[in-house]
């Protein structure tokens, strides 16, 4: 058994074939770790909503039909790592989730996103926490 520091939670992996449950699993999935890491209400709903458009648009960049997500929750933190994406799909990931008339939601709602390559492929970090100073 692994044992780890008070508070944190060991990450967790999901693996979803590419097609209409993506969402509803990342969507619960988000904010069974959203409320597990302590993140305020408003802050879990940013999550949820961070995780839907990742499972709308995630599909077009994998690279094996699958879209996986490695998560790794912290205190009054969570981390998404998307990926492996084809070359170029974490930046095309987030272009796709530019809503009209509100502009970039991950951009907008992440406190780090950051664009990962691996050799042929890409991950996309987000990264959402509260520091409780708003």
């Amino acid at each position: 058994m692994t044992t780890n520091p008070e508070g944190v939670d060991a990450p967790t992996t999901v693996s979803i074939a590419a097609g209409p449950l993506v969402g509803p699993i990342l969507r619960r999935v988000v904010g069974m770790l959203a409320a597990r890491a302590d993140l305020p209400l408003d802050r879990l709903d940013d999550a949820v909503l961070v995780a839907d458009l990742i499972a709308a648009r995630a599909p077009a960049h994998v690279l094996h039909g699958t879209v996986d997500v490695a998560f790794e929750p912290g205190p009054r933190t969570l981390s998404l790592r998307v990926g492996p994406l084809r070359p170029g799909g974490g930046d095309a990931l987030v272009v796709d989730a530019a809503v009209p008339g509100v502009g970039n939601v991950i951009e907008q709602l992440a406190d780090q996103l950051d664009i990962e390559s691996e050799g042929n492929h890409e991950f996309l970090h987000v990264r959402l926490s509260y520091d409780g100073a708003d």
